[in-house]
């Protein structure tokens, strides 16, 4: 089977993997992988130069397929199902799990490395209990955005929005796309995205109407002045991360008692002023991957949305390639402000 490997440093190999054929064990499931996207997540590992002790792995944990081959004790699915993986592995026992909110388990962990293959390469195994139907009107190309989308479906059960309500979304990558989405058929009266380059922010103007602000040229905080009428913004999602402080942004355009959801994942600290979120009152929370809404998975509520055609993620899918050109693609989605890139999709 051939895969993708990850040796550090932006050293990205395809190899024929020793076990070609990964096969499941008990509660598994086999799935030849059809389309994979490329995250955030992955673009740090793919930057990292440290050497980490499980190097090299196999990456790619937003991903759709068709299952080739199941355990015998396997009865939800059969061979030739088309499936959407689910990449966050819970515990299963413990108060956060018992209680629907497995994604702040303690013991959790992700699918997309060694042990499983993930979504870069040819076949991976997955759990039952991660696997769900993709329906026959969600593409295979769709479907791998189930992912980010069901992270937009949690951070809107976070800092739910009201009809009528402005929000404003720093962040013009797939989570803050996908949220601008959420927050649009939630409602709100008005989005604002602010991030870069032009191509995101011009997509989303056309896909959802949504007000766009290009935070190399424009004073942001201004412009949500003028936006708002110098209220503010009653909604503030967070979706960019990594070293950026944007939660310093985040509460300046903030309207008085405004709620703050950041959703982005930062490698450095963030700071802000105390004063002024506290003089407005503001309420700021934090929102990780996705549990449980209202008895129902987050992750199926995307799939679902996704099948009524209530999200549309294809305008979203900027750059497509097979799993031989998988450096060259890392090189598209890590040069957005190049090439204009929202989500790279991984064809095996």
């Amino acid at each position: 089977m051939k895969a993708a490997l990850f040796y550090g440093g932006k050293d990205i190999r395809i190899e024929t993997v020793s076990n070609p054929d990964p096969d499941p064990e008990p509660r598994q499931v086999q799935v030849r992988v059809r389309a994979a996207g490329i995250c955030g997540s992955d673009l740090h590992g793919y930057h990292a130069t440290s050497v980490k002790p499980d190097l090299p792995r196999r990456g790619g944990h937003e991903l759709t397929g068709v299952v080739s081959a199941i355990s015998e004790d396997v009865t939800q699915f059969q061979v030739g199902d088309r499936v959407v993986v689910e990449p966050t592995v819970p515990c299963g026992n413990c108060p956060e799990c018992w209680n629907g909110n497995y994604n702040i388990c303690s013991k959790l962990k992700h699918l997309g490395g060694s042990d499983s293959g993930g979504g870069f390469g040819e076949y991976m195994v997955a759990p039952v209990g991660n696997t769900y139907l993709l329906p026959d009107n969600v593409t295979f190309e769709a479907g791998a955005l189930v992912e980010v989308y069901a992270v937009a479906v949690h951070a809107l059960a976070r800092v739910p929005v009201q009809p009528g309500d402005l929000v404003a979304v720093i962040g013009s990558g797939p989570v803050g796309l996908t949220i601008a989405q959420m927050a649009d058929l939630a409602g709100a009266r008005s989005v604002i995205i602010l991030g870069k380059p032009d191509q995101p922010l011009q997509i989303s103007q056309e896909l959802m109407g949504c007000e766009v602000i290009n935070v190399d040229t424009s004073d942001p905080v201004e412009a949500v002045k003028r936006w708002s009428g110098n209220r503010g913004a009653n909604v503030v999602f967070e979706a960019v991360g990594g070293r950026s402080n944007t939660l310093q942004q985040a509460t300046e355009i903030a309207a008085k008692r405004g709620r703050v959801c950041i959703v982005g994942g930062h490698t450095s600290p963030i700071i802000f002023s105390d004063h002024l979120a506290r003089s407005r009152e503001l309420t700021v929370s934090w929102a990780f991957c996705y549990g449980r809404r209202d008895g129902q998975k987050e992750f199926q509520v995307a799939i679902e949305l996704l099948s009524a055609g209530k999200l549309n993620p294809m305008p979203l899918i900027t750059h497509r390639f097979p799993l031989s050109e998988i450096g060259q693609a890392f090189e598209v989605a890590a040069g957005r402000q190049e090439h204009g890139s929202i989500k790279v999709l991984i064809l095996p």
